[in-house]
């Protein structure tokens, strides 16, 4: 019976840190794709200042 505790304990450890795990990487996957959609904004305005440019010279 005390193994069988024990086990079980172990895997609710492992299973709490998976899931601060899991919040970690939610976070970051969440921050990345923020810092995606600014870059991609950027990258509009820019074509559309180089394609202004372009036609004025």
């Amino acid at each position: 019976m005390k193994v069988i505790e024990n086990q079980a304990l172990k895997d609710e450890e492992k299973m709490e840190l998976q899931e601060i795990q899991l919040k970690e990487a939610k976070h970051i996957a969440e921050e990345a794709h923020r810092k995606y959609e600014e870059v991609a904004r950027k990258l509009v305005i820019t074509e559309g200042d180089l394609e202004y440019d372009s036609r004025r010279s």
